[in-house]
């Protein structure tokens, strides 16, 4: 079952001295099914777009999908340990990716908790960026 939810998210990339951090606190839908938790929100202001709707999926075993519909297609899965080949779809045109997940803990229950997310994005193995995510999930009031 879904709930309504407050979702902060502090986000970092950058390359070695040039570090670029956005934050956002958005309202969202949290739940729990068939083992792995989910969330829903909109992501249109911190990308500076019209219509961005962003789902995360956390899967047990530290995976976590982040999959984007609207003017930003995309579907990025941040597996700790392992690397994966992503397709990102921008009004500017389309890019196949690399993300190498190089840690990703949670602590979810059924009110919310937190993600942190390590990884690093490549494009044809030539780095692009290391990010780090802060996600804080927690019932609207």
């Amino acid at each position: 079952m879904m709930k309504d939810v407050i979702i902060n998210i502090k986000g970092c990339q950058g390359l070695d001295d040039e570090v670029d951090t956005i934050e956002l606190t958005t309202d969202g839908r949290f739940g729990k099914k068939n083992g792995s938790y989910y969330m829903t929100y909109d992501e249109s202001a911190m990308l500076g777009l019209e219509n961005v709707k962003t789902s995360l999926y956390i899967k047990p075993g530290n995976t976590v999908i982040l999959q984007r519909s609207g003017d930003v297609e995309s579907r990025l899965v941040v597996e700790e340990g392992k690397r994966s080949t992503c397709y990102y779809n921008t009004p500017q045109g389309e890019l196949l990716i690399g993300i190498f997940g190089e840690s990703v803990k949670t602590e979810l229950d059924g009110n919310g908790g937190k993600i942190h997310m390590k990884y690093t994005i490549d494009s044809n193995l030539n780095l692009i960026s290391r990010n780090t995510v802060d996600i804080l999930v927690k019932g609207a009031e």
